[in-house]
C-alpha cells in the first residue's frame, strides 16, 4: 500500500476511535436519555415497558412517602396506577450526575401528574446502576409540591 494511503486510513481510524469515544465518555447524558425513556414509558401506560427501567432490587416511594422493595411489588403498585384512565404522568430531568466509571448516578427534576381526577406535581430524585450496559433504577423517590 502507498504510504497516502496508510495515512489515510491511521486519521480515518484515530477519528473513528475519537467518536466512539467522545459518544460513550458522557455517562451523564446516556443517564439523561434513560430517564426520558423511562418518563415516555410511564406516559405510554405500557407496564412492561416502564418495568424495563427497573432493576430487581430496586426501591420506590410516591408521593405518599410509602416505600416498597423489589421489581414485584414495584409491578403492583404502578400496575393499579396504570390502568387507571385519569392517570397521567410525566417528568423532565433538571440534571444528572454519574460516577467517574459510569456505573452508578443519579438524576433529578420535577414530576407532574393527574390523580384521583386532581392535578399534583412534585420533585424527584432516582438513582440508577448500569448493569449489562443498560441504566436500571435502583432508588426512585417523588416528593410532592406543598399544595397551598
Amino acid at each position: 500500500m502507498p504510504r497516502a494511503t496508510h495515512t489515510f486510513l491511521f486519521i480515518a481510524l484515530t477519528i473513528a476511535a475519537a467518536i466512539t469515544i467522545a459518544s460513550a465518555a458522557d455517562p451523564a447524558a446516556d443517564l439523561k436519555k434513560a430517564d426520558a425513556a423511562w418518563s415516555s414509558a410511564a406516559q405510554s401506560k405500557n407496564i412492561d415497558q416502564f418495568m424495563s427501567f427497573i432493576g430487581d432490587n430496586a426501591d420506590a416511594s410516591g408521593p405518599d412517602g410509602k416505600w416498597v422493595h423489589g421489581k414485584d411489588a414495584i409491578r403492583s403498585e404502578w400496575s393499579q396506577m396504570l390502568a387507571d384512565p385519569s392517570f397521567k404522568l410525566s417528568w423532565t430531568a433538571d440534571s444528572a450526575e454519574a460516577s467517574k466509571d459510569g456505573t452508578l448516578g443519579y438524576t433529578r427534576g420535577t414530576w407532574q401528574a393527574t390523580m384521583g381526577g386532581k392535578p399534583v406535581s412534585g420533585t424527584y430524585a432516582t438513582v440508577w446502576k448500569k448493569q449489562n450496559g443498560k441504566w436500571l433504577v435502583a432508588v426512585d423517590m417523588a416528593t410532592p409540591a406543598e399544595q397551598h
